[in-house]
Formats: structure tokens, sequence, C-alpha cells
């Protein structure tokens, strides 16, 4: 088993993620806490287990917006693009084997992980269980990863949100983690 922790910090300095990493023979689970500010300028706390079997595909995820009431999303993926709530009720994400936790730059390792041995400059397009916090909302988006370059050391992706506007390109280690997201984070540890 190898465990790794990093943290990063929001890019306008308004916020903390720290994730410890556990990757077994059979299965990865990723446990992370996020200090943030919201769209408003509130600051929130927010907590998610990620657990995915060997291949990085999403199996369970928990997350939960700590506060006085403190609330709760939990999901289970069957690896194959079907997902449901933890009370059995089927929910409208067929397709998506990720789940991608905004505003945590880790759920991004997910499909990295899945595609790191595709060829450089071939864009890959998939739908993945988007999470927003702090309102909790889940829904499907289609993104689209492009490996650009890949080194001894990691390797640089960019990242296209296809219902939306966004690009970013990722720098990440060796590891699948994002070590610089413009606009969203940076790894300090």
């Amino acid at each position: 088993m190898a465990t790794t922790d990093a943290l990063w910090a929001a890019w306008d300095g308004r916020g903390l993620e720290h994730l410890e990493l556990r990757v077994e023979p059979a299965a990865v689970r990723a446990d992370s806490l996020i200090i943030a500010v919201d769209d408003q300028g509130r600051p929130y706390r927010a907590r998610y287990v990620v657990e995915c079997d060997a291949g990085w595909k999403a199996a369970r995820a928990r997350i939960e917006v700590l506060e006085d009431a403190g609330r709760v999303l939990a999901v289970r993926a069957n690896g194959r693009g079907h997902w449901t709530a933890a009370t059995g009720e089927a929910l409208a994400l067929d397709g998506c084997v990720d789940i991608d936790i905004y505003p945590s730059p880790f759920t991004n390792t997910l499909p990295i992980r899945r595609l790191a041995e595709m060829p450089v400059g071939r864009p890959v397009a998939l739908d993945v269980a988007w999470v927003v916090l702090p309102e909790l909302t889940i829904q499907v988006a289609r993104q689209e990863y492009t490996l650009l370059e890949r080194g001894a050391d990691g390797a640089r992706w960019r990242f296209r949100g296809l219902d939306s506007e966004f690009v970013a390109e990722l720098a990440v280690d060796h590891h699948g983690l994002v070590l610089d997201y413009p606009g969203i984070a940076r790894r300090v540890i």
C-alpha cells in the first residue's frame, strides 16, 4: 500500500485542500478536507471520501458540507456508468465513470490515471458526475482531456469543459496528481 499526502492552495489564496491518497493493489481511496470560499465570499468546509477500483473508476463517494446542519451526498457507481444514491435510488448520471468534485484539483486524477497511456495529442471526451460545492449538487458534465506531454516526472494535460468555455493546462506529477491548475489551485506539498 502506498500513501501520499497532498496540499493545494486556492489560486486566489482563499482556500486549502488536504488529501490523503491510499493506493492498494485492488483499490484506491482518497480522503480530503477542503476549506474554501463560495461565490458570495462566504467560507465553507467540506470533506469527501472517494473510493475507486484498481483501474481508478469511481465506486463510491461521500461528500459532506461541514456546517451546523451538515449536508451529505453519498453515491455509488458500478464502474460501467450507472449511479445510485445511498438509498438505492437510480441517479440520472448514466455513462459517467468518473466523479469531479469542484473545486478539488484531485478528482482530475481519476481520468488522468485511466488515460495515462493515451497517445500525445489525442483528445478524449467523457461524461463525469460533477459535484459543485458548497451547493452539493450533482449532474452530468462533458469534459475533454488531451495529453500534451509526458515525462519521467509527470505530464501536462489540456482540460476542456465541453459544456462551457473553460480550458486549462494541468501540470501533474508522476502519480497523476495536479501540481498546477490555473485559476483553481496550486500544489503546496
